[in-house]
């Protein structure tokens, strides 16, 4: 789904009811020195969309579709998460240039990433930056955007514009969830429009999730398998559409549980 489905004002109020919740039509038209009716048809675009919800004189995020904390899910298959991390790290040599981009999976990263010489590192994710400050051999460029207190990143317009000025020799992405139907999935519009601007402003492109992403049910496509490069996993479910998906793409897998140390 393209950025240009939706405008830079439309995206930053995406951004806004998922930091801070439901805001006013009013409130809205004060913020961005805009008439109501204008706000109104910013909101119609996003609700028709299915990335907002109406309700009498405002607007905030849908019902469904709501992704738990990143303190949380970094929790979650933390094994997994360190082995893959691990073997993402060593396939990266020294003096790359690196997006990391938003999730838990994307922290393991950044930590396996810590002894790297001459590393560069874009990043919207704080965890990522506040791991990297330990590691002055590593240049670490963060953007600037609005601050999401749970997930411990920054999101909007300006986090697109930001790596928009840069290539990559790769990117690191994890995922809301995955689709075999679908491909990556994920909770919210504005965390998809980022890891398309991560896609399309690198090189090479690494899925870094676990197998416990093939359960989960997510609303928002962000990428066909075949837009990336490289999809390091524990495991792969026994399931004959996910077999065929992969095959079909042109995507490398590479798997990291305990029996592929």
């Amino acid at each position: 789904m393209g950025q240009g489905m939706i405008s830079s004002r439309q995206r930053d109020i995406l951004a806004l009811i998922e930091t801070e919740g439901t805001q006013s039509i009013e409130d809205l038209a004060h913020r961005y020195d805009l008439t109501t009716q204008t706000i109104r048809r910013d909101i119609n675009a996003l609700c028709d969309l299915g990335y907002a919800r109406r309700f009498h004189g405002g607007v905030g995020v849908p019902v469904e579709g709501r992704n738990i904390s990143v303190n949380a899910r970094a929790q979650l298959n933390s094994n997994a998460k360190r082995l893959m991390a691990r073997r993402v790290a060593g396939d990266i040599g020294p003096d790359a240039t690196v997006f990391l981009g938003i999730g838990s999976s994307v922290q393991f990263v950044a930590e396996a990433f810590r002894e790297h010489q001459g590393l560069t590192v874009i990043t919207n994710n704080i965890h990522v930056a506040l791991i990297l400050c330990d590691a002055p051999a590593i240049e670490v460029h963060l953007t600037g955007g609005l601050l999401r207190h749970d997930d411990r990143d920054v999101v909007g317009a300006d986090v697109i514009r930001f790596f928009e000025k840069f290539y990559a020799t790769h990117a690191i992405v994890g995922a809301g969830a995955l689709s075999a139907a679908n491909g990556v999935m994920d909770f919210s519009y504005s965390e998809a429009q980022i890891t398309n601007a991560l896609i399309e402003n690198s090189r090479a492109c690494f899925l870094v999730a676990d197998s416990s992403k093939w359960t989960r049910n997510a609303s928002v496509r962000v990428a066909a398998f075949n837009k990336l490069t490289r999809f390091y996993t524990d495991r792969l479910p026994e399931d004959s559409a996910i077999t065929s998906a992969l095959e079909n793409s042109a995507m490398e897998v590479v798997l990291c549980g305990e029996d592929n140390k």
